[in-house]
């Protein structure tokens, strides 16, 4: 005899698995559900009511007859969860609203250089209550807010560890979080990319994602997660040590690779990534800086190869230019070089997730914990 805890835990199994399929199938009648789940017509109707008093499906239209009446087709309703992605730049920060899709449905930059100072915060909050306040979100369909920052962060989301790029290890998310009744969290901003780029590729075994944009970081791709370490400095290698008392870090050693291979370190002055990438093709002074920049990244990735020996993923902001010509090639080779095992099969790809990657990253972590 099944007890009341059992039928329970039957029923909402039943609408959990009704409710998934509709992220699985763009539009689904009450029969096909009780068909492919094996569920009684009584059942699917009555979870398929209870979907439509919650605003989580529509009424999507008739499927075709095949000699019966049509039957009314539901769809979901992807905008009825959102989840909000932030990222602090030092002198902008950038807000995303993500639906259940994983789609951007709003995305807005506004000045605010950063700060670690009460006036920071309270303005910060300001733009984040503008942001909500001008799309009409409501409270009860915020899933959670992510803040994604250049510092390593720990497994709560709830500190700054280590954050000397923007001397951010002050920063206080408990002055965020009173100000809002959603739950507030900050993530490393590379592990946010290389959150992103799961979700868009599905699944990725194992892999080393390496992004870079202007400074460089890492992280650790363990069985389509990412893996933060034992407290969260796992994927580091920016301050892995190519050249011995070489030029100086931010974080007070010398020669780490982030001095070598970021884009800080590539480009000059002012220039930029168009036109430095413009200009490489026929410019024998930046097809020089070039090729010692390509040289000082292979000797990084091929440390990092040697110990994981898995695939690398390029993201960040250079992602988009490492498609003109053999680029990806050349670093292999260059990799290949100097391993002393032999390589046979491509193992650099370009990240799939390039645009936005980092503030898509830090709302993903509110949109897959609430997927059913």
């Amino acid at each position: 005899m099944i007890d009341n805890k059992e039928l329970v835990d039957i029923k909402e199994n039943n609408y959990r698995n009704i409710y998934k399929l509709f992220f699985e199938n763009e539009a689904l009648a009450k029969p096909q559900i009780a068909k492919l789940l094996g569920l009684s017509l009584p059942t699917v109707v009555h979870n398929i009511n209870k979907l439509l008093a919650e605003n989580k499906i529509k009424e999507y239209g008739l499927t075709p007859s095949q000699g019966g009446r049509p039957a009314t087709a539901y769809s979901l309703i992807p905008d009825a969860f959102i989840a909000i992605g932030i990222e602090i730049q030092h002198k902008n920060i950038k807000f995303i609203a993500l639906n259940l899709q994983g789609k951007i449905t709003a995305l807005e930059v506004a000045p605010l250089r950063f700060s670690h100072s009460q006036d920071y915060l309270f303005k910060l909050c300001l733009h984040i209550e503008n942001f909500i306040t001008q799309h009409q979100y409501q409270a009860q369909q915020i899933l959670g807010m992510g803040i994604s920052i250049q510092g390593i962060v720990n497994k709560e989301g709830n500190k700054i560890l280590y954050g000397r790029v923007l001397d951010c290890e002050k920063l206080n998310i408990a002055y965020i979080q009173q100000h809002f009744s959603v739950p507030v969290k900050f993530f490393h901003d590379v592990k946010c990319a290389a959150e992103a780029e799961l979700w868009t590729v599905k699944y990725i075994e194992n892999a080393i994602y390496v992004s870079i944009s202007e400074h460089l970081g890492g992280a650790i791709i363990l069985n389509n997660h990412i893996d933060l370490g034992k407290r969260g400095y796992s994927g580091a290698l920016e301050h892995l040590q190519i050249q011995a008392d070489g030029k100086e870090c931010y974080c007070g050693q010398r020669g780490c690779l982030e001095t070598y291979c970021s884009i800080s370190a590539l480009l000059e002055n002012t220039e930029t990534l168009d036109q430095f990438f413009t200009k490489l093709p026929q410019d024998t002074a930046i097809q020089q800086r070039w090729n010692h920049y390509l040289d000082a990244l292979a000797k990084g990735l091929n440390y990092v190869y040697l110990f994981l020996e898995r695939d690398i993923i390029l993201g960040g902001e250079i992602a988009q230019y490492l498609h003109q010509t053999d680029i990806i090639e050349q670093l292999q080779q260059r990799i290949r070089k100097q391993n002393p095992f032999p390589i046979h099969t491509p193992f650099i790809r370009i990240a799939e997730q390039q645009n936005n990657a980092t503030v898509m990253g830090a709302a993903l972590p509110f949109i897959i914990a609430y997927l059913p």
